[in-house]
């Protein structure tokens, strides 16, 4: 798909399981709102059928907490 498509299923659906390789899953967010408690949305790039690294949206990833320590 290109990256216009790509971007648009991610957009509307807010998150969305995409295949990024034959036997890879990846999912991708609209925004942190999607992200499970304590995780926050790195951005992201895939492949698509027009562009080499298509600004998908993001990845939830862990936040760290700082303890002050």
């Amino acid at each position: 798909m290109t990256c216009a498509q790509a971007r648009g299923i991610v957009v509307s659906q807010g998150a969305a399981v995409l295949r990024t390789e034959p036997t890879t899953y990846d999912r991708y967010v609209r925004d942190a709102s999607f992200c499970a408690f304590q995780e926050t949305a790195h951005p992201a790039w895939v492949e698509t059928a027009d562009a080499t690294q298509c600004p998908i949206g993001g990845v939830c990833c862990s936040i760290e907490i700082d303890n002050g320590r």
